[in-house]
């Protein structure tokens, strides 16, 4: 079989190269396909790295080269100043360099040899250099270099739909099997500008009508307006004008329409793909066509899976190792040590409530190692972070800079809890935590649908738990997850002091649990994915399915009961009571962009607030659980008596 794996970023042949994850993921793919006796190679783009990679590798020139003048509509709001169509006018040569036996095809030429420091345009050159639009530029020039170069019967796997929407479209017809895998979780509903895709299909004889019938149907209900306003901070859902001649389409439903198959990174993540299950969003979403397009081809949507490296696989948990790596930072070996790895994030990373539930664990008095590798370009100005280490250097060491990798297994090794609070279910598999497990690290971490193939349970009784489950969060600054940081924390240094033999149990299913995820088993599913769609079968047949994943994420038994209130109207506005057995947020949401949400306060076994009098008589409601589940409602203003 020869397969292609073609991404914007493809540099994890080159350790100093990397920039993002998604490299090693891609790098530790292709070496399995190659040893599994399948012809494997890559298309990326140069990034003007050329000369720095001749400097370790032979660099042939491949005699191809194209050119390309590509007209793309402007969405006018967002590109004031620039004309409504711009051309981009584009000439591209290829070049390969050979690695270990796998061919890796250059794009290099105008803005392919941009950004060599980032490989992807800054957010903020959005609206205001075309150098932004350097993803759709490499989408047409590794089209034509598919189309021209690479024969037919090719498998040609794609990596994070923005980066390459229009790439199966621009495919079709030409003879290959085109898989797509959503890296991360961007909002679900994430658009594309309707203008600019069908102008780009047609000027490559690609099929425009692809983009028809994927905008969304209007969604102007009052609940519906409340929705739209307050759910960007969610970071769930992201909000597009609607304007005459200027659709949005779904991104996600564009790229499904043209693949042979469509994975994800776990079951966890396609389940929160298909359903925003318990979530703010959760509602809103069964209206969209984001939701109708992947539901209607369910038998496309598979999990490939993600893996944790080769070296984690066989770490070894050494009472040595932990004590010269904890003396040697100046801490008690003794004391139970905690654990977190991750770039610096604070949103994405749940990292301001872990500084926070951290501190409010040490202020009261607890005792324990805290160790923080929170990777970031510069030293952050984190007054959290800051205040933490001011407080308790004496228990706290934290670097943000680069660790090694040996270091980094030296920490994991030398740790009891690892703690990931991540938010707003942006991780769709979480490598750092599966190899903190593999060392024996016992997981503390947020309940995402993302993460929960790790088997954090928030009941530690339950069959398999490995670790401790934090309630999800979907807010920025939430102060509900730090103190769930807090108290899952204490609750868990119990467990290290009181409880030996559960201590024990937990360690060994979490070292277990975490080296069962390797890369040939991931190699074995996507080859399995890959000879379905060569077949013409059913992708979803050859691998764990969307049944078995919405299966696994079927909802807790209990219903979660939100309640009810009341709204009596007074002189200067509303006095509003809610209660509810499962209530522990209560929002008043008005009906407008971003709109300013008033939380009620507790009083005793209910909430209570003053809101300004609505327009219509009928306050929004958005209920918030202790598990993170949320419920949305609409309370009618009445008279008092």
């Amino acid at each position: 079989m020869r397969i292609i794996e073609c991404h914007l970023e493809f540099s994890g042949f080159d350790d100093h190269l990397v920039k993002a994850g998604t490299s090693v993921y891609l790098w530790n793919l292709v070496q399995h396909f190659r040893d599994a006796g399948h012809r494997a190679g890559a298309v990326t783009a140069a990034h003007g790295l050329l000369p720095v990679i001749a400097e370790q590798h032979e660099v042939t020139d491949l005699g191809w080269s194209a050119r390309e003048r590509i007209p793309v509509p402007l969405d006018p709001l967002e590109w004031p100043g620039f004309p409504p169509t711009v051309t981009l006018d584009v000439t591209a040569r290829a070049h390969r360099v050979t690695v270990d036996g796998i061919d890796i095809v250059l794009l290099s030429g105008g803005v392919l040899d941009a950004f060599t420091d980032s490989f992807h345009p800054p957010r903020e050159l959005e609206g205001r250099s075309l150098d932004f639009l350097k993803p759709l530029v490499f989408q047409v020039m590794a089209a034509r270099y598919l189309r021209e170069q690479v024969p037919a019967g090719t498998v040609v796997h794609l990596h994070e739909p923005i980066h390459h929407y229009l790439l199966p479209a621009l495919l079709t017809g030409h003879g290959f099997h085109v898989v797509s895998t959503v890296q991360t979780n961007l909002a679900v509903n994430t658009k594309v500008y309707g203008p600019q895709v069908r102008a780009v299909l047609e000027h490559m004889d690609a099929d425009p009508s692809v983009a028809d019938g994927l905008a969304d149907p209007p969604l102007d209900s009052r609940t519906e307006r409340a929705m739209r306003g307050f759910l960007p901070r969610t970071l769930l859902y992201r909000d597009y004008p609607e304007r005459e001649g200027h659709d949005y389409i779904t991104m996600l439903g564009l790229v499904a329409r043209s693949v042979a198959a469509m994975d994800f990174l776990s079951a966890g993540q396609l389940d929160h793909a298909l359903t925003q299950a318990e979530t703010p969003f959760e509602e809103l979403f069964r209206r969209l066509a984001v939701r109708r397009e992947l539901h209607a081809r369910q038998d496309l949507l598979v999990v490939g899976g993600c893996a944790i490296g080769d070296e984690w696989l066989d770490v070894r948990r050494d009472d040595g190792i932990r004590e010269r790596t904890l003396t040697g930072l100046g801490l008690d070996p003794a004391l139970p040590t905690l654990f977190h790895n991750a770039r610096y994030s604070v949103q994405h990373k749940g990292q301001r409530e872990l500084f926070r539930g951290i501190r409010s664990l040490l202020d009261e008095g607890r005792r324990c190692n805290v160790l923080l590798h929170c990777l970031a370009s510069q030293p952050p100005d984190d007054e959290d972070l800051a205040a933490l280490v001011g407080d308790h250097g004496d228990l706290v060491r934290a670097v943000t800079g680069p660790m090694s990798n040996a270091a980094i297994r030296d920490w994991a090794v030398a740790s009891d809890f690892c703690v990931f609070p991540s938010k707003f279910e942006m991780d769709t598999f979480l490598m750092a935590m599966g190899e903190a497990m593999a060392a024996g690290s016992v997981p503390v971490a947020t309940a995402q649908r993302g993460m929960r193939h790790f088997g954090h349970a928030a009941d530690l009784d339950a069959p398999g738990a490995t670790g401790l489950a934090l309630p999800r969060s979907f807010r920025v600054d939430d102060p509900l997850l730090a103190e769930a940081v807090r108290a899952g924390l204490e609750r868990m240094l119990r467990v290290w002091h009181e409880e030996p033999d559960r201590m024990a149990t937990l360690r060994a299913r979490s070292v277990a649990v975490a080296r069962g995820f390797t890369w040939q088993a991931v190699a074995r599913r996507f080859l399995a994915v890959f000879e379905a769609c060569r077949a013409g079968t059913r992708p979803a047949d050859a691998v764990p399915s969307v049944a078995d994943a919405l299966r696994a994420g079927a909802g807790p038994a209990k219903p979660f009961e939100a309640g009810d209130g009341r709204a009596v109207r007074e002189t200067d506005g509303v006095r509003v009571r809610w209660t509810g057995r499962d209530a522990r947020r209560v929002e008043i949401v008005p009906p407008a962009p971003g709109p300013e949400v008033i939380a009620l306060d507790r009083d005793g076994a209910g909430f209570t607030g003053w809101v300004p009098m609505p327009e219509d008589a009928v306050l929004v409601v958005l209920v918030t659980g202790a598990d993170g589940r949320t419920a949305w409602s609409e309370l009618p203003v009445g008279d008092a008596g």
